[in-house]
């Protein structure tokens, strides 16, 4: 019997909550959260502070981001069986050459059009886009076909 160190079941749910609050509590907070409305909202924070409690609010919110997706991901099904475990392997594959593919071409796009990253901040955003479209295109291609599955079960 192969070992399994997948989550119980129960994290999953956790997870589909987290994922996308954190994300979309991280995008507003890059989008749209400045230093004054930060100052106010809290009335009592000072503008030196208001960056601190930005910064902070970024932090939780990408982390919960990133928990949550691990708790999609690393959780069992309902039913976990060897056809869910086969479709795991699947849906790592494709996300692999989904992130393969989106790197060959950003290298491509740098080299033809000599275009830079924009110091460090462009390299971590790149890097933050190439780990979230891995993550992604995993917990898409595999909720997809797990659904579709399901939904024709349930047709016949």
């Amino acid at each position: 019997m192969q070992r399994s160190f997948l989550l119980p079941y129960r994290f999953k749910p956790v997870g589909a909550v987290m994922m996308p609050a954190g994300l979309i509590i991280w995008i507003w907070g890059q989008l749209k959260l400045s230093q004054d409305s930060i100052a106010k909202v809290f009335m009592g924070i000072v503008p030196e502070n208001a960056h601190l409690l930005k910064v902070t609010i970024l932090v939780i919110s990408f982390f919960s981001c990133l928990i949550g997706m691990f708790f999609l991901v690393f959780s069992k099904e309902k039913e976990e069986d060897e056809y869910v475990a086969n479709l795991r392997l699947k849906s790592f594959q494709l996300a692999a050459f989904v992130q393969m593919t989106f790197f060959l071409l950003a290298f491509l796009y740098i080299f033809l059009f000599k275009k830079e990253l924009s110091g460090d901040a462009g390299l971590e955003l790149f890097l933050i886009a190439s780990i979230l479209l891995f993550w992604f295109s995993y917990i898409s291609c595999y909720q997809f076909v797990l659904i579709k599955n399901k939904l024709q079960a349930n047709e016949e």
